[in-house]
C-alpha cells in the first residue's frame, strides 16, 4: 500500500527548523541539563565491556554508558539548538567524535545475524549488524547533522555521511534482517517500524543522491506494508503496553515522515480503520495514571505519554488519546520544575527526534485546551489476542486468552489482571530487567513469565508451555463476562478438562475452576497487598476474596530486588496457593 504510493515519488528532504517556539521555562530546563551533561565524563565502551554480556549475562554493564553517550549527545544537540551561543559545541563534536570511532554499533545483545540465535562474541565491523541501537545511533547523528548543520565542522559532518554510508545505508540495501520483512513469511514485531522510523529519519535528514534515498524509502515501505498487513485488525498490540511505544507509535512516526517528505500523499491514512483502531489500544489498556494493562514483557507501570502519542491521537481523530497525552506531559512538566530538572521521556529519552518533538512540541502541549474526558467503554474485545476488558466504576478487569505465542510472550492464557483506581489487586509480576537469559532457550526458567506466577491455576507444579498450540478454546466473552476452555494451554496429559468463567459485578469479580481428569490443582493469586485467611476469605486491607471449596491455602513472600520491577513494586509481593479438587468459587469483593 505505502510502497506503490511512494515507488517512484519524488522525496524532499525532512527539516529540522530551530526551536523557536519553546516556552521559556522549558528552554531554561534544556539549557540547564545541557550544563549539568558538560561536566559529565566521556564514556569509554572497551572490548572487554562487550564481551561481558556473553562471560556475565548482563545487559547492563555496556549498555548503560552506551546508552549514556547517545542521551548526552542528543540533549546537548537540544540545548545548543535552543541557546544559539556555541557553547556546547566543542563537547558535542567530541560525542560525535567518539560514537564515529566506536568499531561496532550493534549492542552485544544483538549482535546476530540470524534471528533467535546466540549472539557472537564480538561483532564483525566488517559486516555491520542492523538492530534497533545501530539504527537509532544513525538517526541521533542524523539529527545532529541537520539541525546543527551550520555550526558543525565541515570535516566531521563529512565523517558523520561517509560512516552513516558505510555501517547503514550500504549494509540496509546490501543485506536482509529478518526485521526487513519477507513478504508475510517471516513473524514481524516493533523491530521492523522501530528500525525502519530511524533509517527514514537517516536517509531523509542527510544529503544523499536522490536515487538512493528512492531506493531506501521504497525498501523501507516495502517493510512497513508487510508490518501493517500482519497486524490485528483490531489494533491489539501482542507485545504489551509498553510495547506500543515501539510498535504502532513507530509505525505512525513512519506514516508521519513519509507523508512530510511526499508532501501529504498519506494524509488518506488519518481515516484507516485499523490505524485509528492502534491509536485506541493505548486508550483502552489505560487504568490510571502511568498504570496499564500489562500482559507479556510490559510493566504496570508503562509509561507516561507526550508529544509522539499527542500528534498520533491528532492525526486519527482520538481526543482521548490527545488528551492523555497532554495530561502526562503537564504533569512531568510540573514534575521537573519542582525537583529541577528537565521534562524527562519515560522511554528512549536518548532518541533526537523524540526529544525535538517533545521540545517542539511543548508550548501546544501546555498551551491548548485541554480535550474533553469521554466515558471509556464497559467492554472492550480484542479477540487477536484473547484480551477481554472490563470497566465497573472505578474497577477495571482484564481476562487473557488468546495463546502462549505471542511477541515477549508469557505463559499467561487465562490470567486475570484487576485493578480498583489506580490500586492494583491481582497483579501481573510484569518482566524483570533483560538479561542473557532472557531472549534464550531459558527464558521460561525465570518466574514472570511462567503461569505459575500468573493468576491462573496450574497442576501439581505444572505450569502452562510455550507455543501457538497452547492456547485457550471455547472462548465466549461478551459484556457480561467471559468463559474458555484452558485445558490445552497444559502439557498433554496435565488436565482433561480446565473451565475458567469470570464475571464483573458492580462491585465485585465471580470467579469459577472447574477441573476434571486433573492432577491436584492450585490456584496462583498474585497480589501487592499482604492477605490474611480464615475460614475460606482472604483478606487484605480494603477488599476480601471469598473461597468456596478449599482444599488447602498457603502464602508466600515474593522477593522483589531486581530494579526493573521495582519501578512497578514495593520490595514484596504475596502469592496465595489454593488448592482444591474439582471446583472452585472465589468472588472478588472490594
Amino acid at each position: 500500500m505505502i510502497a506503490e504510493i511512494m515507488r517512484g515519488r519524488k522525496l524532499g528532504t525532512i527539516s529540522f527548523p530551530l526551536l523557536q517556539s519553546v516556552p521559556d521555562e522549558m528552554a531554561r530546563m534544556a539549557v540547564e541539563e545541557g550544563e549539568r551533561l558538560l561536566e559529565e565524563r566521556m564514556d569509554d565502551l572497551p572490548l572487554s565491556l562487550y564481551k561481558a554480556f556473553r562471560r556475565t549475562g548482563s545487559r547492563e554493564v555496556y549498555e548503560t554508558p552506551f546508552f549514556r553517550k547517545r542521551r548526552r549527545l542528543s540533549h546537548l544537540v537540544i540545548a545548543e539548538a535552543l541557546e544559539r551561543r556555541g557553547r556546547f559545541l566543542d563537547r558535542i563534536e567530541d560525542e560525535i567524535w567518539s560514537i564515529l570511532g566506536e568499531p561496532a554499533w550493534v549492542i552485544p545483545a544483538h549482535n546476530t545475524y540470524v534471528r533467535d540465535t546466540p549472539q557472537l562474541l564480538v561483532p564483525d565491523t566488517g559486516h555491520p549488524v542492523l538492530d534497533l541501537f545501530s539504527m537509532e545511533t544513525s538517526e541521533i547523528l542524523s539529527l545532529s547533522y541537520s539541525i546543527l548543520h551550520d555550526s558543525l565542522t565541515p570535516q566531521l559532518k563529512l565523517s558523520i555521511e561517509s560512516e552513516i554510508g558505510r555501517r547503514i545505508i550500504a549494509p540496509y540495501l546490501g543485506s536482509w534482517f529478518w526485521w526487513m520483512g519477507n513478504d508475510g513469511k517471516e513473524k514481524l514485531n516493533n523491530w521492523t517500524v522501530w528500525c525502519s522510523q530511524n533509517m527514514l529519519l537517516t536517509i531523509l535528514s542527510l544529503p544523499v543522491a536522490d536515487d538512493v534515498r528512492a531506493e531506501v524509502v521504497e525498501k523501507a515501505s516495502v517493510s512497513i506494508d508487510d508490518w501493517y498487513g500482519q497486524y490485528s485488525e483490531d489494533g491489539c498490540c501482542d507485545e504489551g503496553a509498553q510495547y506500543w511505544h515501539a510498535a504502532p507509535l513507530c509505525y505512525f512516526g513512519c506514516l508521519a515522515l513519509l507523508d512530510e517528505a511526499s508532501g501529504g500523499a498519506l494524509s488518506f491514512m488519518k481515516e484507516d480503520r485499523k490505524l485509528r483502531a492502534m491509536a485506541s489500544y493505548i486508550v483502552n489498556v489505560h487504568v490510571a495514571g502511568d498504570r496499564y494493562l500489562n500482559f507479556a514483557d510490559c510493566s504496570p507501570c508503562a509509561g507516561w505519554l507526550g508529544a509522539r502519542e499527542y500528534l498520533f491521537g491528532q492525526f486519527t481523530g482520538n481526543d482521548e488519546l490527545m488528551r492523555m497525552a497532554i495530561s502526562d506531559f503537564r504533569d512531568q512538566y510540573s514534575r521537573a520544575l519542582s525537583e529541577g530538572h528537565s521534562v524527562e521521556l519515560f522511554d528512549n529519552d536518548y532518541n533526537l527526534w523524540y526529544c525535538y518533538l517533545e521540545y517542539g512540541m511543548s508550548g501546544e502541549l501546555l498551551e491548548r485546551e485541554m480535550p474533553p474526558a469521554s466515558p471509556l467503554p464497559s467492554f472492550v474485545r480484542y479477540d487477536s489476542v484473547g484480551l477481554y476488558i472490563y470497566r465497573r466504576g472505578d474497577m477495571v478487569l482484564a481476562v487473557k486468552g488468546g495463546c502462549n505465542d505471542d511477541s515477549h510472550n508469557h505463559n499467561d492464557v487465562g490470567s486475570i489482571i484487576l485493578y480498583k483506581g489506580i490500586h492494583p489487586l491481582l497483579a501481573d509480576i510484569g518482566v524483570e530487567t533483560y538479561t542473557l537469559t532472557t531472549f534464550s532457550k531459558d527464558r521460561y526458567t525465570l518466574r514472570p513469565m511462567q503461569s505459575l506466577y500468573h493468576n491462573v491455576v496450574n497442576f501439581d507444579g505444572a505450569g502452562q508451555e510455550a507455543g501457538a498450540k497452547f492456547r485457550a478454546v471455547d472462548v465466549k466473552a461478551g459484556s457480561d463476562g467471559v468463559s474458555m476452555e484452558l485445558c490445552n494451554a497444559y502439557p498433554a496429559g496435565t488436565v482433561s478438562s480446565y473451565i475458567r468463567s469470570v464475571r464483573p459485578a458492580d462491585s465485585s469479580v465471580e470467579v469459577s475452576e472447574i477441573v476434571s481428569g486433573a492432577k491436584r490443582p492450585v490456584l496462583s493469586i498474585i497480589t501487592m497487598d499482604k492477605p490474611g485467611y480464615e475460614d475460606g476469605t482472604l483478606a487484605f486491607d480494603g477488599w476480601r476474596i471469598v473461597l468456596s471449596g478449599v482444599a488447602d491455602v498457603s502464602i508466600e513472600d515474593i522477593e522483589i530486588t531486581d530494579k526493573r520491577l521495582r519501578i512497578a513494586w514495593p520490595d514484596k509481593l504475596y502469592r496465595t496457593l489454593v488448592s482444591f479438587t474439582d471446583r472452585l468459587d472465589w468472588t472478588i469483593m472490594l
